[in-house]
């Protein structure tokens, strides 16, 4: 019996090529997009999921509290922490500190090679929290005195195919350190999978650091990681270690700590500035509604064409009919025609879903661990929803055709019963489809204006012909390396500085009392550089001076670390300092050379705001202190304009001569800038994709509407051509009501889409206000997309000779 319906299936999907054809294009244009949309998804909801110990894995964060009850949330702790939580609460299972970084590596004898490595820091306690396979080696086996490395199998595989890598020594190529240092690999690992946000090539297993903590609330920050015995509840310990720490310290204001789960910090992370692997919550509800929205279009299409094309089916189904199919027979027929459709489409979208995850991937930077392809579990329950969904979208349909009057159908006569009801369901759907559309479309106008936006902002410096050197040691010859970089006339300005764009709002900060109300504190962070800075950045001078040689205590000389603590600060007096607008209104340092006490500045100048940070985030107090020499530190080059290319190739040179076992990190300010909003740029090229996608979809909703109308109309169509009507007027006629439904559909949306990008809009600490124009382009592009596609069908129908379409109607 089956297969005898899926033979008739088959056959009336060949004979109707053409509506085959259109079927099959919408539904697998909408199931693969949806794919494509969940696999990332899937993916991103899958990290850190799959450690053995997940349940039992937290990062520690440390809450600050100010006066006003003002929380800051840090992805990090006292490193002095450690040892007491595995010493003294019986509650933890083991501590570890986890952090990533790029390095490279040197994995051969030559001079040239520079390998980049993502590196993950660990405790030798890491065997016991994270299950790594172990595929060569004993790295568990920790060797004293020496840097302990274990590679990935994809390492191994580059740089030792034929080789055991165990027991090799290999060098790392330095940038901070004077000199490279030593590593001796213990063992080989299988790949560390993609999904976590402690994602790495390499592992560097060292002993836990044992600092001691510090009544005082000083000490070593680092990420550290807690693996707590099964069974006990996280918050109540979180609290417990609270007020131990409260009672430990002796001050109401102290710390206090929350565990984060593992599998909860790629997703959840806001907070944690440095923290290189991170998603979007935000952008998984984005992603999965595009994902939806797309197949709801594609099935809105699918019952539209179905339902258009039972005009011509009418006289078969009457047929069938009489000769004794019952109506659960025909359902059942019509059933597996939509069952088979959707397995078509299914079949056909999964191979250019195979196809594109190379390009997805390519897209997001990274691996992906979770596919649909991936597991026969996954792909058995994608396989059942969409059968799910086919026998949903194929109800309709069904029902309709079916319950069709044999007698009536038989004559040609389809206009009796409930069909006002089902053109209004027809159209609700096609009013359904563009308002998607329309939101998809204005949610890509407002994306693109932000990110637009965000890169042209002015942020108060000029970012324009900047170039940037990483923080370095420069032994004692970093003088020397600026007067010879100025020999070259493309460059400008250069400035050595501790801050570099992008690397965050400041080397240090201070939370200070706000003079306007001594109940509340605020953080002021500081800048510390050479007397060039200032004009290297491009800051605009709003009053007073910038720092100058020609005044002795506008700069501090001989601290021998160039690192300044808050108890050296305060030793050392208060300083010369240049305070941006925003900080001198908070401190009320409008009056110059006047000692602000508490933060042990003299402002001896006022300069424009300058986002030290992304826009993503509030202007920050910023305070600029000048120092000579700076062992430690970035470097900042202005550059003619349009030089950027050769003064980069000269410097390259010259560090060679100055350090030639040195990595040279040198980049372009701009280009750093804007990486910070490769996220939003990606959301941007997503809209723009599916919105076309959306649009696409909507219009072949709107074709199977027209046609279905269109195919009624025949005969009125030729008695109005007979009467005198222009093609023109005809098409006019047709085209009224289908500009009715775009424009509902328009009113539908625009509140939508408001509220939604409103709140996408809320992350941003600088962001564009939601305008008219928008909401009107979008409007304006659905209607011209639906005009067209209902006159070129209207034309069509409007042409046919009158004669021909009165005898055979």
């Amino acid at each position: 019996m089956i297969k005898n319906y899926l033979k008739m299936a088959w056959r009336t999907i060949l004979k109707n090529r053409v509506y085959s054809f259109i079927n099959v294009l919408g539904l697998t244009i909408g199931i693969w997009a949806c794919m494509s949309m969940a696999t990332v998804v899937i993916d991103d909801l899958s990290y850190d999921t799959k450690w053995k110990n997940a349940d039992d894995l937290y990062r520690i964060v440390t809450v600050k509290t100010t006066g006003s009850q003002e929380q800051k949330r840090m992805a990090a702790s006292f490193a002095g922490l450690n040892p007491v939580l595995m010493n003294d609460f019986p509650q933890v299972e083991a501590v570890s500190k986890f952090n990533t970084h790029p390095i490279h590596f040197k994995f051969s004898n030559s001079e040239t090679e520079k390998v980049e490595v993502n590196l993950l820091n660990a405790d030798t306690t890491v065997w016991k929290m994270l299950d790594f396979k172990i595929i060569a080696g004993d790295p568990k086996n920790f060797i004293h005195d020496k840097k302990n490395l274990i590679i990935t199998r994809n390492l191994k595989d580059r740089f030792f195919p034929y080789e055991d890598p165990v027991g090799k020594i290999i060098s790392d190529v330095p940038s901070f350190k004077a000199e490279p240092d030593s590593y001796v690999i213990t063992g080989v690992i299988e790949n560390i999978p993609s999904n976590t946000h402690l994602r790495a090539e390499a592992i560097l297993v060292q002993k836990g650091r044992l600092e001691v903590l510090n009544k005082e609330q000083f000490g070593t920050f680092s990420q550290n990681y807690v693996q707590l015995k099964q069974g006990t509840d996280p918050d109540k310990f979180a609290q417990q270690l609270s007020n131990w720490y409260a009672d430990f310290v002796g001050s109401k204001n102290a710390d206090s700590f929350e565990f984060q789960p593992i599998t909860d910090i790629y997703l959840h992370s806001e907070f944690a500035e440095y923290q290189d692997v991170k998603g979007s919550l935000n952008n998984i509800f984005i992603l999965t509604g595009v994902a939806l929205l797309l197949l709801i279009i594609a099935c809105v299409n699918f019952i539209n064409l179905s339902t258009a094309r039972a005009i011509k089916r009418m006289q078969e189904i009457g047929m069938r009919k009489i000769l004794g199919a019952n109506r659960r027979q025909l359902i059942f027929q019509f059933l597996t025609e939509a069952v088979l459709f959707f397995l078509i489409s299914t079949f056909i979208a999964s191979l250019i879903y195979l196809g594109t995850i190379p390009l997805i991937e390519k897209f997001l930077g990274h691996a992906l661990e979770q596919t649909f392809v991936s597991g026969l579990y996954l792909f058995g329950i994608t396989v059942l929803i969409l059968l799910l969904i086919s026998l949903l979208a194929g109800g309709y349909p069904a029902l309709i055709m079916s319950g069709y009057n044999p007698a009536k159908t038989i004559k040609g006569n389809f206009y009796t019963g409930n069909l006002s009801s089902q053109n209004t369901v027809r159209k609700s759907l096609v009013v359904l489809q563009f308002s998607i559309s329309i939101i998809v479309l204005i949610a890509l106008l407002v994306v693109q204006q932000q990110v637009t936006f965000l890169k042209t902002m002015d942020i108060g410096f000029n970012k324009d012909a900047l170039l940037s050197i990483g923080s370095v040691s420069w032994d004692g010859k970093g003088d020397a390396f600026k007067n010879e970089v100025l020999k070259n006339p493309n460059i400008e300005k250069v400035s050595f500085s501790t801050w570099l764009p992008t690397r965050g709002a400041g080397y240090m900060s201070k939370r200070i009392s706000d003079p306007a109300a001594p109940d509340k504190s605020f953080e002021v962070f500081f800048i510390n550089a050479d007397l060039d800075f200032a004009e290297t950045l491009g800051l605009t001078l709003q009053k007073g001076r910038f720092l100058n040689e020609k005044y002795p205590s506008d700069i501090k000389t001989g601290n021998p670390t160039g690192i300044i603590s808050f108890d050296e600060e305060e030793k050392a007096g208060s300083r010369a300092s240049i305070f941006t607008v925003h900080t001198a209104g908070i401190l009320q340092a409008n009056n110059l050379n006047q000692d602000i006490a508490d933060v042990k500045a003299i402002p001896v100048g006022i300069v424009e705001d300058f986002n030290t940070e992304s826009l993503k985030v509030n202007l920050k107090p910023t305070i600029i202190t000048a120092e000579s020499p700076l062992p430690y530190s970035g470097m900042l080059i202005r550059t003619r304009p349009g030089a950027e290319q050769q003064v980069i190739e000269q410097l390259q040179r010259t560090w060679q001569e100055f350090y030639p076992d040195k990595l040279l990190e040198v980049n372009r300010v701009d280009e750093q800038i804007a990486a910070q909003y490769e996220a939003e740029s990606k959301l941007q090229q997503l809209f723009a994709f599916f919105s076309g996608l959306s649009m696409f979809l909507a219009a072949m909703g709107i074709f199977g509407l027209i046609v279905q109308i269109t195919q009624q109309h025949v005969k009125e169509i030729g008695i109005r051509k007979v009467l005198g009507a222009s093609i023109n007027s005809i098409v006019m006629l047709y085209s009224k009501s289908f500009f009715k439904i775009v424009v509902v559909a328009i009113l539908i949306a625009s509140p939508i889409a408001w509220y939604a990008m409103q709140n996408y809009l809320e992350d941003f600490a600088y962001r564009i206000a939601l305008e008219w124009w928008m909401f009107a382009l979008a409007g304006f592009m659905a209607i011209f997309i639906a005009l067209v596609t209902v006159s070129l069908q209207a034309v069509k129908a409007a042409v046919v000779n009158p004669v021909k379409s009165l005898r055979t109607e």
